[in-house]
């Protein structure tokens, strides 16, 4: 577990270490949230644009698709940066992608609310917390909706040698449901 005193450090610390990720832990972090998405049940997906290192979920996500009829894609769609507020919106792999107000790769089609939502991490916690970049895009998407008692399952990717102290998230910090790797499901 990665012992690093303040939010910022740890970000940096696993920032470098998601970079430096084996292609092989790559193909192990896909095959395990290919076999996670099985098991959930849903017909709306929240994925994400892959940006820096982020791990790039579509080989899971084709998986999912190509298993199950009527089933749906969505993206994050930065509405102000300035307030980080977001949404998701449906998208067919594919379709063209616009700027959202962040400036991300995003999908222009309807408004919708995943079932599932998949949330890159650079770090996590045994709790389930989500070290991001700091933005609080996902916390707070996640905050309105539990607000009209809406509760998508939140699955985050992450590689396991980015497990951080849970000491370092507060109150605004949401745990997310599932925590995978390259090594499986994270207890």
């Amino acid at each position: 577990m990665t012992k690093v005193g303040d939010k910022k450090a740890a970000r940096k610390f696993c920032g470098a270490l998601r970079r430096a990720a084996d292609p092989k832990a790559y193909e192990g972090l896909m095959y395990q949230l290919a076999e996670k998405l099985r098991r959930l049940p849903g017909k709306v997906l929240g994925v994400y644009q892959p940006i820096a290192s982020e791990p790039d979920p579509m080989p899971a996500v084709r998986s999912w698709l190509s298993e199950g009829m009527n089933r749906t894609l969505a993206l994050p769609w930065c509405l102000d940066s300035s307030a980080s507020v977001m949404v998701y919106r449906i998208w067919h792999p594919g379709e063209a992608l616009v700027p959202d107000a962040a400036g991300i790769p995003a999908a222009a089609g309807q408004q919708v609310i995943p079932d599932i939502l998949l949330v890159p991490c650079l770090g996590w916690s045994a709790k389930h917390f989500r070290l991001g970049y700091g933005g609080g895009y996902f916390d707070r998407y996640l905050a309105a909706l539990a607000k009209n008692g809406i509760h998508p399952q939140v699955v985050g990717i992450a590689y396991a040698a980015c497990k951080v102290d849970d000491a370092l998230f507060d109150s605004l910090d949401l745990p997310m449901d599932f925590v995978i790797t390259e090594c499986g499901e994270m207890e």
